[in-house]
């Protein structure tokens, strides 16, 4: 009898393949997206910043009213003798500056028949009252003088302004002791003074005196402001020649509490 082996047949179990791995995805490059966002960051804060300028600009234009033609003035000093007679030395010149007490002429007083016999000067010193500068000499050496007519012509430093023409409408936004800085000829940087007063319009009203001039009207509506100098500026101010013209920036943010208008009570 013949024996049959049956070999049993073990199915192989297919084992998955291993998977293939995927190439990697070439990876655009960000950079370029990085650098416009950056640059669009930075054309935004350009615009903001420069509206920002504009703003601020336009806001401090508005916080000023600028008078061109602001005028260094000063009031005359005159300096002459007690009685008549004849000048003997000038002992300054034009332009020079003086202390309080300092010599400026000599003036050889003549003799006054109402005095008699009582002594009086012969020679008469003349000095100044304050510092200031000279402005004239009105009489020369050997000249003659009456009594309390000026040998000699200064200002006082104390009392140097700059006088300035202003609108109604500019007038409106001035009020007393708000600060300007003084710009011009031999100025290197602005000196500060503030509004002291208006000087008042004295006199007949040309207007009723036609016909004028559209440029003499213009002048005749306006008002002039008076600009005091600081103490601190005095120094400053009174080496400049008086006569000169000078730009005055009013900061109308300047005023103190409810100061009054130049040109009213309120």
């Amino acid at each position: 009898m013949t024996s049959v082996i049956e070999q049993d047949r073990i199915e192989e179990i297919p084992h998955p393949a291993p998977a293939r791995q995927k190439a990697p995805r070439p990876t655009r490059s960000r950079m370029p997206a990085v650098r416009t966002f950056l640059v669009t960051v930075l054309l935004l804060a350009g615009a903001g910043a420069g509206g920002t300028y504009v703003v601020t600009h336009r806001l401090a234009e508005n916080a000023f009213v600028t008078l061109d033609d602001a005028v260094l003035t000063a009031d005359a000093l005159p300096v002459g003798p007690t009685g008549s007679g004849v000048v003997t030395q000038v002992l300054v010149s034009e332009q020079t500056r003086v202390a309080a007490g300092q010599e400026l002429a000599r003036v050889r007083l003549a003799a006054d028949p109402a005095l008699g016999t009582a002594r009086q000067p012969e020679v008469e010193t003349l000095r100044a009252p304050v510092p200031g500068t000279v402005s004239t000499v009105d009489v020369a050496v050997g000249g003659v003088t009456g009594a309390g007519e000026p040998v000699v012509t200064m200002y006082d430093h104390a009392k140097l302004a700059f006088h300035a023409k202003a609108t109604e409408k500019q007038l409106n936004e001035l009020r007393l002791g708000m600060t300007a800085g003084i710009t011009g000829p031999g100025i290197n940087r602005p000196v500060r003074a503030t509004v002291d007063h208006v000087e008042a319009r004295i006199g007949p009203d040309p207007l009723s005196d036609a016909p004028l001039t559209e440029e003499q009207k213009a002048d005749h509506e306006q008002l002039t402001v008076v600009l005091a100098p600081r103490t601190d500026a005095l120094d400053t101010v009174s080496a400049l020649v008086p006569g000169l013209r000078y730009r005055a920036d009013i900061d109308t943010n300047s005023a103190v509490g409810r100061t009054p208008a130049v040109n009213g009570a309120g």
